[in-house]
């Protein structure tokens, strides 16, 4: 376990607010927390700068990687000539004071069974008996972070439970403004420039197209403002950053102004202000 390292995440005032909110709870009590959004918006990134900002070991659980029930507590294994029971990281960091414990993909266990020992973990209760390892609780200043994509373009995606979803307090992610997420790029990638505000542009183009919106995530832009960095036309960058049929990407880029004003679409995308986390 370890604390993860602080790197520029922005954030909304509002998410910004109900986060340090819920984690003042955490004084009194664990809590929990689900982060929804489309992939890619940086869901797993906000789970992992929680964990830096207020100086939490950060344990990442794959729930996606559970077949059945039980696992999530541990596994048998054949010992010294008897079987014994390994207690899983999951319960270690459960019993560890101020963890953050991470539930990567909440809605894509192998068998929805392999969530039952969960249930009583994340409610008041806030313990299970197990049948080899005894009382199992949530030591204080815990906190669990679930994060998710919903919807049919998730191959392998349940409905989450909802008497596991009303365990959780929710905060939706989505587009940074274009402002925000200029300055993002060049803090993460170094990329300077007309460039930097021409990309943004363009993506944002896209991805608000009346007639036919295109999904590009945040994680994507980063990557290509990384290849533009590296001295690769962004015309490359793009076309070969983003999955859908070539010849159609670089007719929308013919046709593309780059000589349009961020202020001529900043008022229909993101909501609120934004600040860094």
């Amino acid at each position: 376990m370890t604390i993860p390292a602080k790197i520029p995440f922005f954030i909304t005032t509002e998410n910004k607010a109900l986060v340090e909110a819920i984690m003042a709870a955490r004084s009194k009590h664990p809590v929990n927390i689900l982060i929804r959004g489309k992939h890619g918006l940086g869901k797993s990134e906000l789970t992992r700068q929680l964990a830096a900002t207020f100086k939490m070991d950060y344990v990442p659980v794959p729930i996606n990687l559970l077949q059945e029930s039980g696992q999530l507590m541990g596994h048998d294994e054949f010992l010294d000539n008897q079987t014994t029971f390994i207690i899983s990281n999951f319960v270690k960091a459960v019993r560890t004071p101020s963890t953050l414990i991470h539930l990567e993909e909440l809605n894509r266990p192998e068998s929805p069974k392999a969530l039952g020992e969960l249930f009583p973990i994340l409610d008041d209760s806030r313990m299970i008996i197990h049948d080899k390892i005894g009382e199992v609780r949530v030591a204080p200043g815990v906190v669990f972070v679930a994060t998710l994509n919903e919807g049919f373009e998730y191959t392998g995606v349940d409905p989450l439970d909802e008497a596991l979803r009303d365990r959780f307090h929710f905060i939706e992610l989505g587009y940074l403004p274009p402002h925000e997420e200029i300055d993002l790029l060049k803090m993460r990638t170094g990329l300077a420039g007309p460039v930097v505000t021409q990309l943004i542009e363009l993506i944002n183009s896209l991805r608000y197209d009346g007639q036919d919106p295109i999904h590009v995530s945040t994680r994507r832009t980063l990557m290509m403002a990384e290849l533009m960095q590296a001295n690769l036309s962004m015309q490359a960058a793009i076309v070969n950053s983003i999955a859908i049929d070539k010849d159609k990407l670089e007719s929308i880029l013919m046709r593309f102004d780059f000589a349009g004003q961020m202020g001529s679409t900043g008022g229909r995308i993101g909501k609120g202000e934004y600040v860094l986390l």
